[in-house]
């Protein structure tokens, strides 16, 4: 897979987080970045700049964390309007891509998107903190967890059985 950002260089704003994630487990007593087991791509950084990288073909997530500063905003809104949140499996001639309301594009070529099914309002009887978190909704969706356990316990790593038959869809 290789991944193209464009529009870093010349953003209005910086992304207060920005990384990169192999996913091969999840953690669903967590949420946010916590509950992803994974290995970063250290090429994805906040202040990098425009460019190319190549990335393993292997399950990845894309994050960006944008900044709260609008006063016109609810910090809810604006979290939802400047995040941005790719996750891709490897696929050959398949595109994938993103756009941010900072004017930034992340394409990832070789790459198929994965859609993030939200959940429910009070999932699970959850916090909201869980359940509208798409680190969380995204490790939901793709490993083999119905309950969501309220203390830690053991690391989830394998696939739902609908995507363990994907082919090409390596964990590690």
């Amino acid at each position: 897979m290789h991944l193209t950002i464009s529009g870093l260089n010349t953003a209005p704003m910086k992304f207060k987080h920005l990384w990169g994630r192999y996913v091969h487990g999840f953690r669903p007593w967590k949420h946010c970045i916590g509950c992803l087991v994974s290995n970063t791509a250290p090429q994805i950084y906040p202040e990098m700049t425009d460019g190319s990288i190549e990335l393993q073909d292997r399950l990845f997530y894309l994050c960006g964390v944008g900044q709260e500063r609008s006063e016109k905003l609810h910090p809810e809104l604006a979290r939802k309007i400047t995040n941005v949140h790719l996750a891709v499996r490897p696929r050959k001639g398949s595109v994938a891509a993103t756009g941010s309301s900072y004017g930034v594009t992340f394409t990832i070529q070789d790459a198929q998107a994965i859609t993030i099914e939200t959940l429910s309002a009070d999932f699970q009887g959850l916090p909201k903190a869980h359940w509208r978190c798409k680190n969380f909704q995204f490790g939901y969706q793709m490993f083999d967890v119905d309950e969501v356990p309220r203390v830690p316990g053991e690391i989830v790593q394998s696939l739902r059985k609908h995507w363990s038959k994907v082919p090409g869809l390596a964990l590690r």
